[in-house]
């Protein structure tokens, strides 16, 4: 748990504020349909611009479970729509929502599920992965990446369950991708 910033009166905070201090996001569920929010994080042995180059197309084609993935050809704004076909055959459209590449050492794509086929259990889910140099190590360079995943309150267990193994086969393909 999370100390209070300040004592006294709780008024003085707002109470999602208050909430949201007391019982921060975890990606611990209980069996009940909730809210779910998963974070992954891991260090992949190789430079920031080498594991940007493999995430920033959005194609995933470095992941073993993708067996093809494009972009849509609706408009020529970066932030556009992609379909990833999986192994399994499902077929996904997801949209761009944010790239920020204005750091020297940080970039983070985002990016929101918009149609599935077959159809997902839950209404939404919104993804953020994130790259940072590691600015200190003990061999080459290193990056660290964080994948979290947002999901609508209609998510249960085994969504939110699938979606952290998922978070670690994507780590461990993007490593093999970068050696």
């Amino acid at each position: 748990s999370v100390a209070p910033l300040a004592t006294g009166n709780r008024s003085h905070f707002g109470s999602s504020l208050w909430v949201a201090l007391l019982y921060p996001r975890s990606s611990v569920m209980s069996a009940a349909p909730t809210s779910g929010y998963v974070k992954e994080s891991a260090v992949i042995n190789a430079p920031l611009e080498a594991v940007w180059s493999m995430v920033a197309p959005m194609t995933f084609k470095f992941c073993s479970n993708v067996a093809q993935a494009k972009k849509n050809e609706e408009g020529s704004s970066i932030l556009g729509q992609y379909t990833i076909a999986y192994t399994d055959n499902t077929v996904q459209t997801v949209r761009m929502t944010s790239m920020s590449e204005g750091h020297s050492d940080k970039r983070s794509v985002g990016f929101e599920l918009v149609q599935s086929e077959p159809a997902v259990s839950y209404t939404s889910v919104m993804h953020l992965i994130t790259l940072t140099a590691v600015t200190h190590t003990q061999g080459g360079p290193q990056t660290f990446v964080e994948y979290s995943s947002d999901f609508s309150t209609d998510a249960d267990t085994e969504a939110i369950q699938d979606s952290k193994y998922k978070k670690i086969e994507f780590f461990q393909d993007l490593q093999k991708a970068v050696a």
